[in-house]
């Protein structure tokens, strides 16, 4: 595994019809336009991979593959509250068909739905069975969304988020072997926490949510504190306003693949300096 693993992910799929264009044809062309821009940052092929769909943004897996750009490839349906498999049972062939660095699985858990949890993991472990198999390795993007009851508790993103993420960390790693954890942002404080409840061998990139550069950008200063975070994974806060705007025909296609690889370039930069890297 590299030192450092910066994702640019794309492999939104419901948000981006439902957001930006409801258009599948537009949605390809815009993933490729996002993967052009993620070609005109990266520094090196080692550290970088791409996340995007195959429903999706099967254009820019091909090129990809051709490219030698490393591949996180996503297995569940997209916009679905409890885990399932995009291709069923097909699973296996499609992850073959592109035979990715990463096999990409997002499942929400919050350890208190004890029912869904269970039928999650059934499907968790039918994925890891199969990339233990064939040496694919699994990267786990975690979301902990608060319960019914959890819901009104005002500070539950601050307070409590974190807190539920230990432990449904402990109970996925007691299952399945994660090679890389996509978690959500916390405070430096909270990041000691959640790393202590990972595994000696697994490593961590952060996620960025949506949210906006400020707080992005503070996420990233906590996380990069630690060695075990070894990326992140941001995604909507850098390509979804210059799309908005090309989708809006406010601006060129080409202006628009300069600011998605600007507002990339803006976090590698961020990254690599307080992580103390020279490139």
């Amino acid at each position: 595994m590299s030192k450092q693993l910066i994702i640019l992910p794309f492999d939104h799929r419901s948000s981006f019809l439902k957001d930006i264009t409801s258009q599948k044809k537009e949605v390809q062309e815009m993933k490729e336009m996002i993967y052009d821009a993620f070609l005109l940052s990266i520094i090196n092929k080692r550290d970088f991979a791409i996340l995007v769909d195959e429903e999706l943004g099967e254009n820019v897996l091909l090129r990809a593959k051709k490219e030698g750009i490393k591949i996180c490839l996503p297995v569940e349906k997209s916009g679905k509250k409890e885990l399932e498999l995009e291709f069923g049972k097909d699973f296996r062939e499609h992850i073959k068909k592109f035979d990715p660095e990463y096999v990409k699985i997002l499942i929400r858990y919050n350890p208190l739905n004890k029912e869904t949890n269970k039928k999650q993991i059934e499907v968790l472990s039918l994925i890891d069975d199969f990339c233990k198999k064939n040496r694919y390795k699994v990267l786990l993007e975690l979301l902990v969304p608060p319960t019914k009851e959890e819901a009104s508790i005002d500070n539950y993103d601050t307070l409590l988020r974190h807190t539920r993420t230990i432990e449904a960390i402990n109970e996925i790693k007691a299952k399945i072997k994660v090679s890389v954890w996509k978690l959500e942002g916390f405070s430096k404080k909270q990041w000691e926490k959640v790393i202590q409840s990972t595994n000696r061998e697994s490593k961590i990139v952060f996620l960025g949510r949506g949210e906006n550069k400020s707080k992005v950008s503070k996420w990233m200063k906590d996380a990069s504190q630690y060695k075990e975070v070894i990326g992140f994974a941001i995604g909507r806060t850098i390509f979804l306003e210059p799309l908005k705007e090309y989708h809006n025909k406010e601006t060129s296609k080409e202006k628009t693949i300069k600011k998605i690889s600007n507002n990339f370039n803006y976090f590698i930069k961020l990254w690599n300096t307080k992580k103390n890297i020279n490139q």
